[in-house]
């Protein structure tokens, strides 16, 4: 009996020296870094803004908006867009000029006066509650710590606002569109990865901070199959993006 059940221990010694040892797998830390996006919008209200007004309404998103005078002005039904937006506890309204520069934006910006009484004049007409302010045509920032040119054109203009007392934001990413159909060009897909490289490099404005920039226009067939709710649902599903107002950008 005592012969036996050493034969048994010895064969149990034997299976386990056959048995691979344990190998330590690398650990693959996720980055739970909390990013900011601010995703902003231009040139409304155009057709799309009502899409975007219930857009953020049922993702319960903060966005900001950067309007133009002449826009809103135009007709009914875009004074009523505009008043979506007055309404809309996600959306912070800000100042993209009244006239746009009526698209000869090199001509306009050679009189940074002209440019600070047009940005004057869609303040008060609209009664705009903040003092953001984006350029037409120009991605240049003037916040206290923050001083950016895309290009020389604009720059004094910039300046100009920001003595009067503007925050004028620039962008990190934008989400480019036909000129024509108004469709966006990246995919929903292109737009995620280069939102995170942006932020993995750091080669947003501020660390862990990004401005995304679309337009109205983009976004006017409808929000259950549209692009950006794909954007913002597959952003959502990391777990570590936050939607944020302008209000709160780091400076």
């Amino acid at each position: 009996m005592i012969f036996y059940c050493g034969c048994v221990h010895r064969e149990q010694n034997e299976d386990s020296d056959r048995t691979p040892k344990n190998i330590a797998l690398p650990i693959v830390k996720r980055d739970t870094t909390l990013k900011h996006i601010y995703i902003t919008f231009d040139d409304g209200p155009l057709e799309g803004s009502e899409d975007i007004d219930d857009a953020v309404r049922q993702e319960k998103i903060n966005v900001n908006v950067f309007v133009v005078g002449e826009h809103v002005l135009s007709d009914t039904q875009m004074k009523n867009y505009y008043k979506l937006y007055e309404n809309n506890p996600y959306i912070e309204i800000g100042n993209h000029s009244f006239t746009h520069a009526h698209d000869h934006y090199k001509r306009f910006y050679l009189k940074p006066f002209a440019v600070v009484a047009d940005f004057q004049k869609c303040q008060t007409d609209l009664q705009i509650p903040t003092d953001y302010a984006r350029l037409p045509g120009r991605n240049q920032w003037r916040l206290k710590n923050i001083y950016y040119n895309d290009i020389r054109s604009g720059a004094s203009s910039a300046d100009s606002l920001y003595r009067h007392g503007y925050k004028v934001f620039g962008w990190d990413v934008e989400w480019q569109h036909d000129g024509e159909t108004g469709d966006p060009i990246q995919t929903v897909d292109q737009m995620v990865a280069l939102i995170e490289k942006k932020l993995n490099t750091r080669t947003t404005m501020r660390q862990n901070n990004l401005v995304l920039l679309a337009h109205d226009e983009m976004f006017r067939n409808g929000w259950e199959e549209s692009e950006l709710k794909q954007l913002i649902d597959k952003l959502k599903a990391k777990g570590n993006y936050s939607f944020d107002h302008l209000s709160s950008y780091p400076n």
